[in-house]
């Protein structure tokens, strides 16, 4: 898993495992609690990138385009 979008991927397997039979809710419950730590992470991430006004360019699992610099913020200003 290298992305929000590989993990949107495995959480979508997943869920048709599980409507199909071939994964038990304990399996889905596990990959639900491994996601929701991933997604904190993430949105540490995103955090992180709004408090350095962009200057934080992130790990790559989650797209973080920094928007347009505000004047006299993150900068020691």
């Amino acid at each position: 898993m290298k992305n929000l979008n590989d993990l949107r991927d495995i959480l979508g397997r997943t869920m048709e495992g599980v409507l199909s039979g071939k994964v038990s809710t304990e399996q889905a419950k596990a990959v639900a609690m491994v996601a929701a730590e991933v997604n904190q992470t993430a949105k540490l991430e995103i955090d992180m990138a709004r408090a350095t006004d962009g200057d934080f360019k992130g790990s790559g699992f989650i797209d973080v385009e920094p928007g347009p610099k505000r004047p006299g913020i993150g900068h020691g200003h």
